[in-house]
């Protein structure tokens, strides 16, 4: 009897990791993951390029607003102060370019979100994150922000 039941035990076992694995091996099979190059993205992105040049304007903004306060100043004379301005504002700048990548994965991300839905995708990559596996899929994002509909290779026969 104690044997028996030592055999329905291991059956039970077996059966259950059977079946975890299928599982797993099921779940596996239905998860799709896309990748996208970024950079390319943000060329052809109309709100990324719309927040490029928004930075850009920030940016001359900044230079010249650089320019005006070192300009009245005698670079002999006065070279600790512009030292101190010129710290001043690469600052400012190093802090507009960190913000501007989030801000322009901020502009990205709905439409990202909107592309991997509608096509069926469980995950959206940066194909710099991605060393092996998962889909390219930029140009298709590319077209799905741009309202490019995909050419159609239709075969129509004349007889009919």
């Amino acid at each position: 009897m104690l044997k028996r039941k030592k055999r329905l035990l291991v059956l039970l076992l077996s059966l259950v990791l059977v079946l975890g694995f299928s599982t797993a091996a099921q779940a596996q099979e239905g998860f799709t993951a896309g990748k996208i190059n970024l950079e390319q993205v943000v060329q052809h992105h109309p709100g990324a390029a719309d927040y490029q040049a928004e930075l850009q304007e920030e940016m001359m903004s900044l230079q010249q607003e650089f320019e005006e306060q070192i300009g009245d100043l005698d670079p002999e004379e006065d070279e600790e102060e512009m030292m101190q301005i010129q710290q001043q504002f690469q600052q400012q700048a190093a802090m507009i370019e960190q913000g501007a990548e989030q801000g322009l994965l901020d502009v990205i991300e709905p439409d990202l979100e909107d592309f991997r839905t509608e096509k069926g995708y469980d995950l959206i990559l940066s194909d710099m994150a991605v060393l092996s596996g998962a889909e390219d899929v930029t140009e298709e994002f590319i077209e799905f922000v741009n309202g490019e509909e995909p050419e159609l290779d239709l075969d129509l026969d004349d007889d009919f």
